[in-house]
């Protein structure tokens, strides 16, 4: 699924921007329904290991245009080998992610939701690529935040007690996403006149 391209790419950008900090635990879509009973596996069931950020898409994505997004007429042509070529279409949508902060104390969920705010405005670009067909293309995307920061410390979640971890919230979208479809095709030719046959009407 295209989408799930847009995931790996934030997440790893999150890495990069995160990977000074000692013992910070970062998790993304499609494994935080699992979140707690994986750190309570990678530390052998003792309590799970702050900091940490989880990643999640809720709710999945928004077809902006249920449409092809016709870049040419039908579809970018990106790369021939005489006989075939293939062709790029692709489908606008909204990836809407929370970002969720999780520490110990407010003063350290408060450095880190700053850090990340920074970072998100002052380097918005997310690059993918584009893997179908061995298309390999990159796309470049913008990462959005939200006005608001939401400190959701009081939220019970499971292995954790009120009182013992603080947690921040952001919103962020992606709204220049695409899905995406390459498509390998026969090229078309032009016969040679000599062999066709010619028949002329006169009226």
């Amino acid at each position: 699924m295209s989408v799930k391209l847009y995931d790996d790419a934030l997440l790893d950008k999150l890495k990069e921007w995160t990977k000074r900090v000692k013992n910070m635990h970062i998790y993304g879509p499609g494994n935080t329904a699992q979140l707690f009973e994986i750190t309570a596996d990678e530390s052998g069931d003792k309590p799970v290991k702050l900091p940490l950020i989880s990643l999640t898409r809720p709710g999945g994505y928004t077809l902006i245009n249920p449409n092809k997004n016709v870049r040419t007429y039908d579809g970018a042509m990106t790369d021939s080998d005489g006989e075939t070529s293939l062709t790029l279409n692709s489908i606008p949508i909204q990836i809407n992610y929370q970002l969720d902060i999780y520490t110990r104390k407010l003063e350290e969920a408060d450095v880190y939701a700053r850090e990340l705010i920074f970072n998100i405005i002052n380097h918005p670009t997310l690059k993918i690529i584009i893997p179908y067909n061995g298309l390999e293309r990159e796309h470049v995307a913008t990462i959005r935040i939200s006005n608001n920061v939401e400190d959701n410390s009081g939220v019970p979640e499971m292995h954790f007690k009120y009182g013992q971890f603080t947690r921040f919230t952001l919103n962020i979208d992606i709204d220049d996403a695409y899905l995406w479809s390459v498509r390998k095709r026969n090229n078309v030719y032009i016969e040679d006149a000599a062999d066709i046959e010619i028949i002329q009407k006169l009226y």
